[in-house]
């Protein structure tokens, strides 16, 4: 159950990401951009990896 947890705790963490990274493109500031591009992939890393995990209980 912590495990289903943390994967949705990750996919809310992504969604806020991915808004906050198409905000800060649409105003064009590059640098808070790729910051928040780079998070964006570092959090797609991780749920996959967590996704692909065999579950131990």
């Amino acid at each position: 159950m912590a495990e289903l947890q943390d994967i949705q705790a990750l996919q809310d963490q992504l969604s806020k990401a991915v808004t906050d990274c198409e905000t800060w493109r649409a105003t064009g500031l590059l640098e808070q951009y790729l910051e928040a591009y780079d998070l964006v992939e570092a959090l797609q890393l991780q749920l996959r990896r967590r996704l692909r995990l065999p579950s131990t209980l």
